[in-house]
């Protein structure tokens, strides 16, 4: 079977978990609408703490595991091998989650009243205390996950990831909410989700993989430094990385604001946010590909699947965009009616999905190929830009400030990882591949500027809205197949 073909399968596989995904929006209105703006901003400044620290246990570890099972899963001869660097995957973020566990029990509560008022921090520290204990089992999940992944079964993370997570945490929401309406009952609900997938996971890995190899893996336990000195740079870069694209909302609060402002913001950056899942339909799939096509030094193959990929993926964000740009009041209202005001500021959120889904597939080249300690450094230095970028913007101009340093941030990490991708790992975007949606994309969005600010009929009501959706994405349709397209590409 060619790459093509594997990796159009892999990708149609996540598709549907994403579809699965579109539970995402719906747990925003139901929360929202259930609990309440305050619950909700106090519930999303917990989540984001939980992702920054599961991204530092478990991100190296689970890339790890599926770089190692995808090298050696097709040799039975190197099964030893397999398991050995499983058992690594295993016991370094399994074991550093139960550390990071009683450190945040210890003194999690000290820290959260540091950082924030009093008014925002007991109620932060209540729900982040329940679900702390989620850390452990999560880790399990994504190495189980990964492993999968390296066997090229892209249906599992599918699954979980894009249908059971987001469905049953939905269930759980409303079902906690019947029995506890407050932050307790929010903080269960996540708990209780994390410890089905853990389940679930349990079950894949019984059907997939070999408990007696791993014990065995376990029993001759020896450090396998290639994975050591990997994953752990790894997974301070993805770390960072997580904390590149939630530090606006963990500062919104530490600067004064209310937990309803921070709900605001925290909903119109979580809609946002889910056109970055365009990207993770191949990402996923393509992961191991970029393995076995560099270790076997096919550049240019690999070179031209890494931008005929990149354009798909850019060719199907844009629309999206270009919606969410249209309807953001439509949304925001939909999630809460507190929520409809003053929803300027997701024009500046937008600029992120559309440059993570064009060009951070070139991280994953940069990752894949082992060149980890790159990743790390791009992220310390864009984190730390980010994180001066929000103290200058935040208190001048407000969530518009913070969307405005994180789309910069961005900017700068997609730079560095596409120079990267082509100078140390020999991989780079073919232009004349990637030209066309991010042409087309730029003649709908001036179309759509000029429409909204000279036309302002456009945005009076729902239908005029739905005229301005025809009228753009005609336009943009047109321009991927347009004649002038293809001159432009024929003479780069």
């Amino acid at each position: 079977m060619s790459v093509s073909k594997e990796l159009k399968d892999g990708a149609l596989i996540n598709f549907f978990g994403v579809v699965g995904k579109m539970a995402a929006p719906t747990f925003l209105i139901v929360v929202n609408r259930l609990y309440g703006p305050d619950v909700f901003g106090i519930y999303i400044t917990a989540n984001i703490a939980i992702e920054i620290i599961i991204a530092f246990l478990t991100s190296g570890f689970k890339d790890g595991a599926l770089i190692f099972v995808s090298r050696f899963a097709d040799n039975k001869d190197d099964q030893n091998e397999l398991y050995t660097a499983l058992s690594n995957a295993f016991a370094w973020s399994v074991g550093l989650s139960a550390i990071v566990l009683i450190i945040a029990l210890s003194f999690g509560d000290t820290f959260l009243e540091l950082a924030y008022k009093e008014e925002f921090s007991s109620d932060l520290t209540l729900m982040a205390s329940i679900m702390i204990f989620s850390i452990p089992l999560m880790a399990f999940e994504r190495i189980v996950l990964a492993a999968t992944q390296g066997l090229k079964i892209m249906k599992y993370d599918a699954i979980s990831n894009g249908w059971i997570r987001p469905l049953v945490l939905l269930i759980l929401s409303i079902l906690f909410w019947l029995i506890e309406p407050t932050v307790s009952g929010m903080a269960f609900a996540y708990f209780t989700t994390q410890a089905s997938l853990f389940l679930v996971s349990i079950y894949i890995y019984n059907r997939e993989l070999s408990w007696l190899k791993l014990f065995h893996g376990f029993k001759t336990f020896s450090l396998n430094y290639e994975l050591i000195e990997f994953a752990i740079p790894q997974s301070i870069n993805m770390t960072l990385n997580r904390f590149l694209t939630g530090i606006d909302i963990l500062m919104l609060p530490a600067f004064g604001f209310s937990p309803t402002v921070v709900g605001f913001y925290g909903a119109g950056s979580m809609l946002v946010r889910e056109i970055r899942s365009v990207k993770m339909i191949f990402s996923t799939a393509f992961a191991p590909f970029i393995v076995r096509l560099h270790k076997d030094n096919l550049f240019n193959e690999l070179s031209h699947h890494f931008s005929k990929t990149s354009a798909l993926i850019t060719t199907i964000a844009i629309p999206i965009v270009l919606l969410m740009g249209i309807f953001k009041d439509v949304l925001l209202g939909l999630i809460h009616p507190e929520y409809i005001g003053n929803s300027s500021f997701m024009y500046f959120l937008l600029p992120i999905p559309y440059l993570f889904c064009s060009f951070s597939l070139a991280g994953n080249v940069v990752a894949m190929t082992g060149h980890s300690k790159l990743n790390l450094m791009n992220s310390v230095v864009v984190a730390s830009t980010n994180t001066v970028l929000n103290l200058i913007l935040i208190p001048k101009f407000g969530i518009i400030g913070a969307a405005v340093a994180s789309a910069i941030a961005m900017l700068i990490l997609n730079t560095f990882e596409v120079i990267e991708a082509q100078i140390i790992a020999s991989t780079r975007l073919y232009l004349k591949d990637i030209i066309r949606p991010h042409f087309s994309g730029l003649i709908a969005v001036t179309v759509l500027t000029v429409s909204l600010v000279y036309f302002p009929w456009f945005s009076s009501s729902l239908l005029a809205q739905f005229a301005l959706t025809t009228l753009v994405l005609s336009i943009y349709g047109i321009g991927i197949g347009s004649e002038l397209v293809n001159k432009i590409r024929s003479k780069i």
